[in-house]
């Protein structure tokens, strides 16, 4: 049984996509936790479903590239296009929606990862061995390989979109962002 939480008493006015407050309620049912990062289109923040509980990333528009069709549309098809390919090496999106407590501010949910990019990866350990590289790479051909399948490219391939984390096993999972 899960109880709604309570809204923050800091005021959508002072809250922006970049600034959100813990304990946030988003489209009422993602709780903010904290922010996770931030990129060119928006923000990331860990949220938790106040129904099920599930600890998700949270994605939101920053609100000054709202107003533009073109964000906007790419950021649609960011959302649809994971279950487009479905593979277990896309991250995968759960909902997308707007914020009307933000002036209705697109986001969408998708699942929490652990782990690091291929980028911190890189700076943190240095060169890699061939053989874990080749592991990496394959995964993600392999996801590139099913999206390039249905006319879909994905522009922005770089290591900080590239996203290893661990299966259950404890086998290394490489997931495409972005």
């Amino acid at each position: 049984h899960a109880s709604v939480a309570p809204r923050s008493s800091v005021s959508s006015a002072q809250q922006t996509s970049e600034t959100l407050a813990q304990g946030t309620l988003i489209a009422g049912r993602y709780k903010v936790e904290r922010k996770l990062g931030e990129g060119g289109m928006g923000s990331v923040f860990l949220v938790q479903h106040i129904h099920t509980d599930e600890r998700l990333a949270l994605k939101l528009l920053h609100s000054t590239v709202v107003k533009d069709a073109a964000t906007l549309d790419r950021f649609r098809r960011e959302a649809r296009t994971p279950a487009r390919i479905d593979s277990d090496h896309v991250v995968r999106v759960t909902d997308a929606d707007v914020a009307p407590e933000l002036d209705n501010v697109p986001f969408l949910v998708m699942e929490y990862l652990r782990g690091e990019d291929l980028e911190q990866l890189a700076v943190r350990r240095g060169a890699m061995p061939p053989s874990e590289v080749v592991l990496f790479l394959g995964q993600a051909a392999r996801a590139l390989d099913k999206a390039h399948g249905l006319g879909i490219v994905h522009r922005d391939l770089k290591p900080e979109n590239l996203f290893l984390t661990q299966r259950e096993d404890g086998t290394p999972c490489i997931k495409l962002l972005d």
